[in-house]
C-alpha cells in the first residue's frame, strides 16, 4: 500500500469541498406551499469562484437546501408557528442529472401526497420518500424526514 504525502494529498483535494463552502451565502427568496407540495426559490448571494470560472450549484448546498424545505414543509404541514425541535433528514437518494449554474430563482420543489405522511406518536410525523426537483430534473429524487410536532 502507498502512503501519499501531505503535499500530494493537497494536489488531489478540491479547494471546494475543503474550503469554499464554507464561504457560501445562499437564501430563499421566495416559499409557496399547498398540501402536498412546496416550492422555494433559492438565491445565491456569494460563492467561490471555481476554477473554470463558472457557478455550479453543487451537492453539499443542495443537500441542505433540500433539508430546509423539508423542515418548512413538516412544520407549515402540521400547522406549527415555528419549529419546536430538530426536524431529521432520515434518507436522500438524489440523483445529479446536470450543473445548474445560475444563481438566482433556483427552484427546489418538494412532493408530499398523502401516503408519504405517517404520524408516529402523538409527538412526531413521518415524511417518507418524498419527490424532490431541483430546477425542473436537473437534480430529482426522494427525501425522508422526521418532525418533531409536540
Amino acid at each position: 500500500m502507498i502512503q501519499l504525502t501531505q503535499a500530494q494529498q493537497r494536489a488531489y483535494m478540491s479547494d471546494y469541498l475543503e474550503n469554499g463552502w464554507r464561504e457560501e451565502r445562499m437564501s430563499f427568496s421566495s416559499v409557496s406551499l399547498e398540501p402536498g407540495y412546496i416550492d422555494g426559490r433559492i438565491n445565491v448571494e456569494h460563492f467561490q469562484m471555481p476554477g473554470d470560472g463558472r457557478f455550479h450549484f453543487s451537492a453539499q448546498s443542495a443537500m441542505i437546501w433540500i433539508s430546509q424545505l423539508g423542515i418548512i414543509y413538516g412544520c407549515w404541514d402540521n400547522q406549527l408557528t415555528e419549529k419546536v425541535g430538530e426536524v431529521y433528514l432520515r434518507d436522500l437518494d438524489i440523483k445529479f442529472k446536470r450543473t445548474i449554474n445560475t444563481t438566482e430563482e433556483v427552484r427546489f420543489e418538494g412532493f408530499f401526497p398523502k401516503h408519504c405522511k405517517k404520524r408516529l406518536s402523538d409527538n412526531l410525523v413521518y415524511y417518507k420518500n418524498g419527490q424532490i426537483h431541483v430546477e425542473g430534473g436537473a437534480f430529482t429524487g426522494t427525501a425522508s424526514f422526521l418532525v418533531p410536532i409536540g
